[in-house]
C-alpha cells in the first residue's frame, strides 16, 4: 500500500489572529493595502512552513483569504451582483460586498453547510457574465510553488457545483450557470498548468448534500463520465482531485464521481458511512483514493480503539482488492474550523487535575495525527501495535478516570416527560395576557450593545485580580444604567440591559455551568474578522447557581418599561461549543436544556415579564440530507421546549435567529411555540417572510429591519422602507420592530444614529397606519 499525506485546508487568521487585526486596522484606515497584505502572506507562508515540516506531501494552498473564500471566487469568476461593479477599484469593491456601503447593501450571509463558519452568498441572474479574474489567486500559488515547490503546492478551487449550489439564483437554472462558469474553470486550470503544477483540488462538497443527486448529469459534463471526457478533465497535464466533505455520498453519486475522469477521489470518512461504500461497491483501481479519517471539525484525539476498526476495514478493503494501493490519508475536511495549536494553552496543559490537554487535538496537532493513522495502517500489515496509539490509550484512560459520570444528571433526563415539553397555554390565549403596556409595532433591539475598550479593560482587570468582584460589579451596573437610559431616551418599548458582563453569547453562559473547559488562544474564524473562541464540552453539566437574574434585577429597577431576560438557547450553546464525542449531541443538548430550565424559573421569580432565548445556531446544525433532518428536528426542538415550556402563560418568550435558510426548517421554528421569533433579514429581501407567511406562522415575528454587519447607519426612509415591505405580508399586530442582530460589534455613534432612525421610522410607519402611539 502506497500511503501519502495530504491536507485540504488550514487555518488563516493566524496564531496570534494578526490577520484579524491587521484587516480592522486597515478599515480604520491606520495601515495601508500593502500592509495588510504583507500581513496576509506572512501568516500563509507560517501555515505553509507548518506542514512542510509536518511532513505533508501534498499540501492544499489558494485557500487563504481576507473576508471569506466564497467572496474571493466570486470576485475571480466575475460574478459580483451589479449593485457593486459601479467601484472600479478591486479591493474596495471586495469589501463593499462584504460589509455594504452608503446606500449599496452587502451581499447576504449565511452558514458554510452545517458548521458556524459564514459565507457570503453569491447573487447570480440571467445577466451574470462570468469572467477571469485569477491574477491574485496565481500570484498566489506562485508564491506557494517557491516556497513548496511544483508537486508539493496543490491549489484550492471552489468547484462550479458547490459555487452554483450554493448560489442564490434569480430567473436562471444551476445548470445554465454552470454552463456559463465552465470556459472560466477551463482557462484557469491552462493558466495554473503554465506555472508547472500537476494536480489541482476541486472541492465539491455540495455532492453530499441531498442536491448532490440532482447534479448527476453535469458531473458527467464538468468531470467525465457515461463515456464523455469532461470538460474540467480532458486535458491529462492537470490531475483532478474531486475533494468532498461533511458527510458520505449518497449511492448514485459515488458511482458518478467513480465513474468519472478525475485522478483521485477525496472523502470524509468521520462523518457518514463512506466506508460501507468502498466496501459494498469498492473503488477504482485507477484513481487515489483520498481517505479523510483525521475528523477536521473536531478538537478531540483520535480513540485508539475506534480508529483501530476503521483502519481493520480499510485493511480489509485493500486486502480484498476493493480500494487501490494508492491512499492519501488527510484530515476530513479543510482545518480552518479548529484552533491553530494545543500548545498555545498554557493553563488546560498545567490543569493535572482535569486531565484535558493530553486528548486535545487542533490544527497542528491533527498533521501529527495523519502521520500517526499512517504508521498505524502500516502496521496492520505486521499485526505489531502502534506506540502512538498506546499513549493516547493511556491518555484517554486518564482523562475519563478524572472526569466519571454524573448520574444525577441522567437520571433527571431519563424523568422528562411531555408535560415537560409544553407551556400551560396556547399562544392564542397566553399572548393576550403578555406585554400589556405595548402596543402594536414595538421597538426592541435583540440583547447586547457596543464592548466598548473601557468594557474590556475592565474584564481584564477583574480576570487579572487587580479589581474585586464588588468594584466590577458596581462598574458593570454602570454600564447597564448607561444602557438603559441610551434606550429610554430613544424611546424603545422592550429593553435589554446590553450584556456588558458577556465576553460572548456562548462563553458566558459556559462559564457558569460546570462541565465546560475553556482555551486561551483556542480561536476559530466566523467571517471576515470576526473570530469566536468556543468552550469544550469535557464533561456532565450543571448548573452551579443562577448565571443572569443579578443583572436582570439591577436593569429593571430603572427603568418601568419591561426588560428581556437574555439567554443562549441549548441547541446554539451546544453548535457553537466543541462537544463531547462520547456521548449523543441530543444528551448534551438537554443537559444545557435543564440547566436553562432552572434559569428561566429562577428570572421569572425575579420578576421578568419578557425572556429571549435565543437560537441562532438551530438550522446550521441541520444534517445535510434530508431523510436525516426529522431526527435532528425533533430533539432540537425538544430541548428548546424543554428550557422555555416551565414559563408562565404571562411571560412572553421571545428567540432569535441568525441568516440561514429557513424554509426547509419552518415546521420545527413553529413547533418551538415561542411568543416571538426575530430573524436576521436585513440583508434578504421578503422570501423569509413570505415563507413564514405561505406556512402559516401565527406567532409574532420581528424581521431585522437593519444590517449590524455593516457599519453603515441606515436612513429613516430605508428602514421605513423595510417595515412597509413587512407590513406587505404580515399585519402590524404580529411585528416587533428590531435590528437583525446584537450590537457589540458596533461602535456607540452609529448604534444610537441607527436605533434613532429605527424609532423615528416606526413612528412614521404607525402614525401612516393611525395606530396608537407607543407609551
Amino acid at each position: 500500500m502506497e500511503i501519502s499525506v495530504e491536507t485540504i485546508g488550514f487555518p488563516r487568521v493566524g496564531e496570534a489572529r494578526q490577520l484579524k487585526y491587521a484587516l480592522e486596522k486597515y478599515w480604520r484606515q491606520q495601515i495601508s493595502l500593502e500592509e495588510l497584505l504583507n500581513t496576509a502572506n506572512s501568516v500563509e507562508e507560517q501555515n505553509w512552513r507548518v506542514q512542510l515540516a509536518a511532513g505533508v506531501d501534498r499540501i492544499g494552498v489558494g485557500d487563504f483569504t481576507l473576508y471569506d473564500h466564497m467572496l474571493d471566487w466570486t470576485m475571480r469568476l466575475g460574478c459580483e451582483p451589479s449593485r457593486f461593479k459601479s467601484i472600479e477599484d478591486d479591493t474596495d469593491r471586495y469589501f463593499a460586498m462584504a460589509r455594504g456601503r452608503t446606500g449599496i447593501p452587502a451581499m447576504d450571509m449565511t452558514k458554510w453547510f452545517d458548521t458556524n463558519y459564514h459565507y457570503e452568498v453569491p447573487e447570480i441572474d440571467q445577466d451574470c457574465s462570468p469572467r477571469a479574474n485569477f491574477t491574485s489567486f496565481l500570484e498566489e500559488i506562485t508564491r506557494a510553488i517557491d516556497a513548496l515547490g511544483s508537486q508539493r503546492a496543490v491549489p484550492i478551487v471552489i468547484g462550479p457545483l458547490t459555487y452554483v449550489g450554493l448560489s442564490k439564483l434569480k430567473n436562471v437554472s444551476l445548470s445554465d450557470i454552470v454552463k456559463k462558469l465552465t470556459n472560466v474553470y477551463v482557462e484557469l486550470f491552462e493558466h495554473i498548468m503554465k506555472l508547472g503544477v500537476t494536480e489541482v483540488q476541486v472541492h465539491e462538497p455540495i455532492l453530499v448534500t441531498s442536491k448532490g443527486l440532482g447534479m448527476l448529469e453535469m458531473i458527467a459534463a464538468l468531470y467525465g463520465g457515461d463515456g464523455t471526457r469532461g470538460v474540467l478533465t480532458a486535458d491529462d497535464r492537470l490531475a483532478v482531485d474531486l475533494v468532498t466533505y461533511f458527510d458520505g455520498l449518497d449511492e448514485r453519486v459515488y458511482r458518478a464521481v467513480c465513474g468519472s475522469n478525475v485522478a483521485a477521489v477525496s472523502m470524509d470518512f468521520t462523518r457518514g458511512d463512506n466506508i460501507a461504500m468502498l466496501e459494498t461497491s469498492g473503488f477504482p483501481a485507477d484513481k487515489r483514493l483520498g481517505l479523510g479519517a483525521v475528523d477536521g471539525r473536531s478538537i478531540w484525539k483520535f480513540h485508539p480503539d475506534e480508529l483501530t476498526q476503521f483502519l481493520k476495514r480499510v485493511d480489509g478493503c485493500f486486502r480484498s482488492g476493493k480500494i487501490p494501493s494508492k491512499i492519501s490519508l488527510q484530515p476530513s475536511c479543510s482545518l480552518h474550523h479548529l484552533p491553530y495549536t494545543v500548545e498555545a494553552e498554557v493553563s488546560l496543559k498545567q490543569n493535572e487535575e482535569l486531565g484535558l490537554a493530553p486528548v486535545l487535538s487542533f490544527a497542528y496537532e491533527k498533521l501529527s495525527e495523519l502521520t500517526a493513522v499512517r504508521e498505524g495502517l502500516s502496521k496492520l500489515e505486521s499485526s505489531a501495535s502502534s506506540d502512538v496509539f498506546c499513549e493516547v490509550r493511556e491518555s484517554w484512560e486518564g482523562f475519563y478516570r478524572l472526569n466519571p459520570k454524573k448520574q444525577p444528571v441522567w437520571d433527571r433526563i431519563t424523568s422528562i416527560t411531555a408535560s415537560d415539553l409544553s407551556r400551560p397555554e396556547q399562544f392564542s390565549d397566553r399572548r393576550p395576557k403578555q406585554m400589556t403596556d405595548c402596543h402594536i409595532l414595538p421597538t426592541t433591539t435583540i440583547g447586547s450593545f457596543p464592548q466598548t475598550d473601557e468594557i474590556r479593560r475592565l474584564r481584564r482587570r477583574f480576570i487579572s485580580g487587580t479589581i474585586s468582584k464588588s468594584d466590577y460589579e458596581t462598574e458593570i451596573d454602570k454600564q447597564i444604567a448607561y444602557n438603559i437610559g441610551v434606550q429610554e431616551a430613544l424611546g424603545i418599548d422592550i429593553l435589554v440591559h446590553g450584556e456588558p458582563e458577556r465576553t460572548d453569547m456562548v462563553e458566558y453562559f459556559a462559564q457558569k455551568l460546570d462541565g465546560f473547559a475553556f482555551t486561551q488562544n483556542g480561536w476559530v474564524q466566523s467571517y471576515g474578522s470576526r473570530c469566536v473562541r468556543p468552550p469544550i464540552v469535557y464533561s456532565d453539566l450543571t448548573r452551579l447557581h443562577d448565571m443572569t437574574v443579578r443583572e436582570f434585577v439591577v436593569a429593571q429597577s430603572l427603568t418601568h418599561k419591561p426588560v428581556k431576560g437574555m439567554l443562549t438557547g441549548p441547541v446554539t450553546i451546544l453548535n457553537w461549543s466543541f462537544p463531547r464525542k462520547d456521548i449523543s449531541r441530543k444528551d448534551q443538548a438537554l443537559q444545557i436544556a435543564l440547566c436553562l430550565r432552572d434559569e428561566v424559573s429562577d428570572l421569572e421569580r425575579a420578576g421578568c415579564r419578557v425572556v429571549q432565548m435565543d437560537e441562532p445556531a438551530l438550522r446550521e446544525g441541520m444534517p445535510l440530507k434530508d431523510h436525516k433532518k426529522d431526527v435532528y428536528l425533533q430533539w432540537a426542538v425538544d430541548a428548546f421546549k424543554l428550557s422555555t415550556a416551565v414559563a408562565k402563560a404571562e411571560t412572553s418568550v421571545h428567540t432569535h435567529m441568525c441568516y440561514a435558510e429557513f424554509t426547509d426548517c419552518l415546521d420545527a421554528i413553529m413547533a418551538l411555540d415561542a411568543d416571538v421569533n426575530s430573524i436576521e433579514n436585513a440583508r434578504s429581501g421578503n422570501e423569509t417572510l413570505e415563507a413564514f407567511k405561505k406556512a402559516g406562522y401565527g406567532k409574532d415575528l420581528g424581521p431585522g429591519t437593519y444590517d449590524i454587519h455593516s457599519p453603515v447607519v441606515p436612513a429613516v426612509t430605508d428602514i421605513q422602507q423595510k417595515l412597509q415591505e413587512f407590513l406587505s405580508c404580515m399585519p402590524p399586530e404580529q411585528l416587533v420592530v428590531n435590528p437583525d442582530c446584537g450590537l457589540k460589534t458596533r461602535k456607540w455613534p452609529e448604534t444610537i444614529a441607527a436605533l434613532r432612525n429605527m424609532v423615528t421610522a416606526t413612528h412614521q410607519v404607525k402614525s401612516q397606519l393611525k395606530l396608537e402611539p407607543t407609551t
